[in-house]
């Protein structure tokens, strides 16, 4: 299985062992089997530990056996405290995205401060599985049913070609202790009735359920890959920045194929809402839609007549 992960984080270009790694390990099966892998694989290995005190005495018991793991394999630990709760009503968040954003914003935190090459995360196999059927229970587009990617950002996912069960039995085999989260167990969370309700139902349809869905992943990526390419292409044609305004020819696209997806792929940095694409593609001459990210301006142009949609990025014009 060290060989399994090796190959992979060779083949999508993760990790040197040059530079130190920060590995984000809360006690679970998944993030101790990450540690312990790269660990063997001669990584130089940082460890990440967050408390965020939603599980009273677990979470100290977390915390204590993460400490006495990095003692036993002579591993630096950093270690933050959130308060979670707080931070989810004072942002109107829920548990799971508050935990979501406190986790990811430290770990950025600590490795700017180190100028660590990359913050390794434990999802393997089936949590790509989970990600993509959320996704598609909440509403997506093709991206969203390609899963998570090995790398994004200075974010890597080694174990992404491991199953649950692998890694649960490489540590079995290994005798390599871990907790449990009792949270995990429960259904009030989305991804988890995903998990426990949702999977085995699917799994009662089709046996084989788990062993497909990899290669409807893969499949979703290529046919993502062949999407993206026609966007790309066709915004070289409709699409121009000049003086820091953003032109994109209305009256063109309006004659492609899919013209409202391929305006809403140029300007959904925006934070336009999909519903707002097709009045903003077929409003008249002087119409302006505006929001705190961006000023939007229908306009003709002055030599050929084409209706232009005019933006000005409001992200990059504060003062």
């Amino acid at each position: 299985m060290r060989q399994q992960v090796a190959t992979y984080i060779e083949q999508h270009q993760l990790l040197n062992t040059h530079q130190p790694v920060l590995v984000a390990c809360s006690g679970g099966a998944d993030s101790v089997a990450l540690l312990r892998i790269l660990l063997d694989l001669n990584y130089c290995c940082h460890v990440l530990h967050c408390n965020f005190h939603l599980r009273g005495e677990e979470s100290q018991r977390d915390e204590q056996f993460v400490t006495q793991l990095c003692e036993q394999w002579h591993c630096p630990l950093s270690i933050a405290h959130f308060d979670t709760q707080q931070y989810a009503q004072a942002h109107k968040l829920s548990i799971e995205t508050a935990a979501r954003e406190l986790r990811y914003t430290w770990f950025e935190q600590v490795r700017e401060g180190m100028q660590a090459q990359a913050i390794a995360v434990a999802h393997h196999e089936d949590d790509n599985i989970e990600t993509c059927l959320l996704h598609f229970v909440r509403g997506t587009g093709i991206q969203g049913l390609t899963g998570m990617k090995p790398k994004n950002g200075y974010i890597v996912r080694p174990l992404l070609c491991l199953k649950r069960k692998d890694i649960e039995q490489f540590l079995l085999q290994h005798q390599i202790g871990y907790v449990t989260d009792s949270s995990n167990l429960q259904t009030h969370y989305t991804r988890n009735k995903i998990r426990h309700c949702l999977i085995p139902l699917l799994q009662e349809l089709n046996p084989s359920f788990l062993q497909i869905m990899p290669t409807n992943l893969q499949n979703f990526k290529a046919a993502e890959r062949i999407y993206m390419r026609y966007i790309a292409q066709q915004k070289k044609i409709w699409y121009q920045e000049k003086e820091g305004k953003i032109y994109i020819n209305l009256t063109g696209v309006q004659q492609q194929l899919e013209a409202e997806t391929l305006l809403f792929e140029w300007i959904k940095g925006f934070k336009i809402h999909p519903a707002e694409i097709g009045k903003i593609l077929h409003a008249q001459t002087g119409k302006q839609f505006e929001n705190k990210y961006c000023k939007m301006l229908i306009k003709r142009s002055p030599v050929k007549g084409n209706k232009l949609l005019i933006i000005e990025d409001l992200r990059t014009n504060k003062s």
